[in-house]
């Protein structure tokens, strides 16, 4: 029997219904789903990941103006900045304070389980309602790891049967009332949609926004990792790279490509070669004018570059540009080499009101991915994976393969580690570099936090704040509204 959806009944539904974990669930105003490729357009959530305090709190952002921080005038905010474990975050968990990351998350399962539950009754070929079932149910799987990384306690062998979770949908079912799952229920789910899914997604999709079976290998590496499993998530890491580099028709961005053609622009053209290069370098003094020449024409990396295996916004379309990075993070850079700093960082003058050190991340011709996966990370997981294992050898190799396209060539040289420890390092800082205002600031910090029973310290204007592994700031409260349409328990203050 053929299943027609209209859209604008559901939403409407939803707007009056006591249902707990569904906010906006889906688009509003009427539109029929029919058709196969109604279905598939439903994969298609141009609604990012709104991370923006989850920064703040694992220490790569600050404010152009630090009187907005220290007034607490986003109060989130400046909890996150200053670890205020005494500031009461989950009452400012609102829709004018933080709760969108949850209801992006829900409204996206949504999506999923509508296609799930009803793409093989409508009409198209079957191998788009296979691969489209496929493509929803890593969808969903991956929403369900933004949400238990964020809202439970970080993931830890010995009690995740026991800690608190999520609620968890696996249908769309207006009337069910949601059961608060454990983090391993959640994690069991996750992995149950991947391994069913990994078989039928398809090796390229319609377009970056759309997961392929590359990035059903990534997501994979992730949940094991993020669980321990070190073997099972090298393999997958491994599984991806191979994937991406073939039939996924993947490839790292190479930023030499577009520094050389840059330069070659300003230097040859522009100047006719009357200049050394050595000017337009950081620290010579036409390297401003160079980076404003080259910046729209040649600094650019779009949407659908090959590097990314699944294309995500942040909190909008621009995110994270512009934004302030701080000292901690900016000193891992050296400005001169490398290519992440010369296309993104330090184009603006400093503000005397900013935190000192921190520097302006800003170039709007790059598409970041804040909320997807890139390749590289990948390669970073299978780096971390082999530090681990106490293969520094191979470790530094996946490391140094991502360095090759993003220092200067002229400067580059492989790094190398002396102990699995300071591979392990190495990684750990690459991640910081490359990886950078996404998710994984905020994840890693929770896990590694966890695992390795870290306490972190942030030092400001002349004061010393600590933050511990045990700490209830690793964990983000549920939203009021959650918390007032459902029988969750909090997980998190």
């Amino acid at each position: 029997m053929k299943r027609i959806i209209i859209l604008g009944c559901i939403a409407a539904t939803f707007t009056f219904s006591s249902c707990d974990d569904y906010l906006d669930i889906v688009p509003k105003g009427e539109a029929v789903l029919n058709k196969t490729s109604d279905y598939l357009g439903l994969l298609e959530d141009m609604y990012g990941y709104p991370l923006q305090t989850e920064w703040y709190l694992c220490g790569e952002v600050t404010s152009h103006d630090m009187s907005i921080i220290k007034n607490y005038t986003y109060p989130l905010n400046s909890a996150a900045y200053f670890w205020n474990e005494d500031f009461d975050r989950a009452s400012y968990m609102t829709d004018t304070g933080s709760n969108d990351l949850y209801s992006a998350c829900y409204s996206k399962i949504a999506n999923c389980n509508i296609i799930i539950e009803n793409i093989n009754e409508s009409e198209g070929n079957d191998e788009d309602k296979t691969s489209g079932m496929a493509q929803a149910k890593i969808l969903r799987a991956y929403n369900y790891f933004y949400l238990i990384n964020t809202y439970a306690k970080p993931y830890d062998p010995q009690t995740a049967e026991q800690e608190r979770g999520i609620i968890l949908r696996k249908e769309f079912d207006l009337e069910a009332e949601g059961v608060q799952s454990t983090i391993a229920d959640a994690y069991r789910l996750i992995q149950q949609d991947i391994e069913d899914a990994l078989p039928n997604l398809p090796h390229t999709s319609l377009n970056a926004f759309r997961p392929d079976k590359s990035f059903g290998y990534a997501l994979k590496a992730k949940a094991h990792l993020f669980k321990r499993e070190i073997d099972e998530a090298l393999q997958a890491s491994l599984d991806c790279i191979k994937e991406a580099e073939t039939a996924g028709g993947h490839k790292l961005w190479n930023m030499n490509t577009e520094y050389q053609a840059g330069l070659d622009y300003v230097m040859n053209e522009m100047y006719q070669g009357a200049m050394p290069e050595s000017m337009f370098e950081y620290g010579g003094g036409m390297y401003s004018m160079f980076r404003t020449a080259a910046m729209n024409l040649y600094f650019t990396h779009d949407y659908n570059d090959s590097e990314n295996l699944f294309y995500q916004h942040g909190l909008n379309n621009m995110s994270p540009h512009p934004t302030m990075v701080r000292k901690p993070i900016m000193d891992l850079f050296v400005p001169k080499e490398d290519l992440r700093y010369t296309f993104n960082m330090g184009s603006a003058p400093t503000r005397p009101t900013a935190e000192p050190g921190s520097v302006m991340l800003n170039n709007m011709m790059i598409r970041w991915n804040c909320g997807g996966i890139k390749l590289s990370e990948v390669y970073l997981m299978a780096a971390e994976c082999y530090a681990r294992k106490e293969d520094k050898g191979n470790a530094m190799k996946y490391v140094n393969d991502i360095r090759k396209n993003r220092i200067i060539s002229k400067y580059y040289a492989d790094l190398t580690a002396d102990t699995a420890d300071e591979a392990m390092q190495i990684v750990r800082d690459e991640r910081k570099r490359e990886l950078l205002l996404t998710c994984n600031g905020f994840f890693d910090m929770r896990r590694f936090c966890t695992e390795f029973n870290e306490t972190l310290t942030r030092e400001y204007d002349g004061n010393t704040y600590t933050l511990k592994p045990e700490s209830h700031l690793l964990t983000y409260p549920f939203p009021i509204a959650a918390m007032q349409n459902s029988n969750l328990i909090q997980n998190s203050k």
